[in-house]
């Protein structure tokens, strides 16, 4: 079934690698956790795992042509 702009099923995002807006790679991420209000994505970062909610203040971009996955780390979301 093809998806909306903007979109992706799970098995097209994981394995990208994650970055920050400031160009710090946190990891790649291994996991897409479906709650009620919206997909947690799961980072697997440097032995640390970090739980990012897949909503637009968060996840800029999806790129699958260069493998990534760009992020804005809001306050309190990486301990």
């Amino acid at each position: 079934m093809p998806l909306a702009e903007g979109e992706y099923y799970v098995y097209q995002i994981v394995g990208l690698e994650v970055w920050t807006d400031e160009g710090e790679r946190l990891g790649m991420l291994s996991d897409v956790w479906e709650t009620g209000a919206n997909d947690v994505y799961v980072v697997d970062s440097h032995g640390k795992t970090i739980l990012l909610p897949a909503i637009p203040d968060v996840i800029l971009d999806v790129n699958l042509d260069q493998k990534r996955i760009t992020v804005h780390l809001m306050e309190g979301l990486v301990p």
